[in-house]
């Protein structure tokens, strides 16, 4: 399991599509390592937007919205219905990909990205930017857009990434420079813990970070 230990590990997000699509329209490489499983799927909704492309989002869509309030706001929209356990599958499958490919250890990073463990193994693709590089470029040419950033520890590379800091290549020395101007939520707190600590005053993990614990 990719954890905090130190070492490098490269965090992808791939928000923009339903992970199901993403594997499906993956190249020969991954169709080979999900040969012979079959793609059904068990339809459910919650009625709530819990993915948007940057189209609907410049539009107006947010995650969480009704999805019927996202319709009325964006005149001809084109709403999927979720499949989340069809989603998760996939995604482990995209994760075995990217595992035959670049890295020995990768998992699922629920709901819409993959964690990677690039310890020991970027320098076989040439080093942590270029295997950041190739792995984007791949999904770009399959349509799908995606982003990514590594740093010394899984918290740090993801909420660089999540939150798009234009920061992507976080050294051992530069976690705090990253991360600081972030807001709580990239720190991956309970909802109540955050919204408790915003009545305090607290807005950015700058706020908060190496204050004395009471």
């Amino acid at each position: 399991m990719v954890g905090e230990q130190r070492g490098r590990v490269a965090v992808f997000d791939l928000s923009e599509q339903p992970v199901d699509a993403i594997v499906n329209r993956l190249n020969a490489a991954m169709q080979q390592a999900v040969k012979g499983e079959e793609f059904r799927k068990k339809f459910e909704t919650t009625g709530l937007v819990l993915a948007a492309n940057t189209a609907a989002l410049a539009q107006g869509a947010r995650v969480g919205m009704a999805a019927t309030q996202a319709q009325a706001l964006i005149p001809g929209l084109d709403v999927r219905v979720a499949d989340p356990a069809g989603d998760e599958a996939a995604l482990g499958r995209l994760a075995v990909w990217a595992m035959r490919r670049y890295a020995p250890v990768c998992q699922p990073d629920p709901p819409d990205g993959l964690a990677i463990d690039a310890t020991g193994a970027a320098h076989l693709q040439g080093g942590e930017a270029a295997m950041l590089a190739d792995m984007i470029l791949r999904l770009k040419e399959e349509g799908i857009e995606a982003d990514a950033a590594i740093g010394p520890t899984y918290g740090s590379a993801h909420a660089v990434v999540r939150f798009r800091r234009a920061h992507r290549m976080i050294a051992p020395d530069a976690v705090d420079a990253a991360i600081a101007g972030l807001p709580l939520a990239a720190l991956r707190l309970p909802e109540a813990l955050i919204a408790h600590l915003h009545r305090m005053g607290f807005d950015r993990i700058a706020d908060v970070a190496h204050r004395p614990r009471a």
